[in-house]
């Protein structure tokens, strides 16, 4: 399989990476700074540059069986934070896959973006609750990722997380919810990049918005 991976250079990305590698997978990783991505290994490409550089991403899809991202947008209270860098870069990711034809779409959000299967529980509700009052740029990047996903004509699966700094034990694995049933509030970073690697290939979750969590 052939996977191009966005957020590479992150904890979860990392960890997805040698997922993958492991799996005998390729991978290509499209970041800011190659610099960051420490990994080095014969099954693995690097295409640097900006999420706005069309071309750049297309050339990182090229020979893509699945694209992957674990971007998320900043964290900040301060309500100084302004823009949508990570929701526009997937409105580029997206043009970028159709005009390619690749049709299979992961990525990563919180449950701000909401699924119709979901039942009003703690998991589905609190989260975009706590969003909207404490991280209001972050929550209006969410709804417009939603958005430029849901309309999208490709295969997507949205895996949703909630507190990824669980730590994680080898002996604890993950699970999750589409919605419709309760889901614990944590997940380690680890158990994360499995169950994404999972999705992609399982075609149960295709349309489909996964909570994950620690079981």
């Amino acid at each position: 399989m052939n996977i191009t991976l966005f957020g590479g250079s992150g904890a979860i990305g990392k960890i997805l990476t040698e997922v993958a590698i492991q799996n005998g997978d390729n991978v290509t990783l499209y970041a800011r700074n190659a610099g960051k991505i420490g990994q080095k290994h014969e099954k693995l490409n690097v295409v640097e540059g900006q999420l706005s550089n069309q071309d750049l991403v297309e050339q990182a899809l090229s020979n893509a069986d699945v694209v992957i991202s674990t971007l998320g947008p900043a964290l900040d209270t301060s309500r100084k934070l302004k823009g949508t860098p990570v929701a526009d870069g997937h409105e580029i990711i997206v043009n970028a896959m159709r005009k390619l034809n690749k049709k299979r779409l992961i990525t990563l959000a919180t449950p701000t973006l909401k699924s119709d299967k979901d039942r009003n529980s703690i998991a589905t509700v609190v989260p975009g609750i706590m969003a909207k009052v404490m991280f209001p740029n972050g929550y209006h990047e969410m709804k417009k990722l939603e958005k430029i996903i849901k309309r999208s004509s490709l295969d997507w699966t949205v895996v949703r997380i909630i507190n990824p700094n669980v730590r994680h034990k080898e002996n604890v694995h993950y699970a999750y919810s589409l919605g419709d049933q309760p889901a614990k509030m944590g997940v380690s970073r680890e158990n994360i990049a499995k169950f994404m690697y999972h999705a992609a290939s399982e075609p149960s979750l295709i349309h489909q918005m996964p909570i994950v969590y620690n079981s």
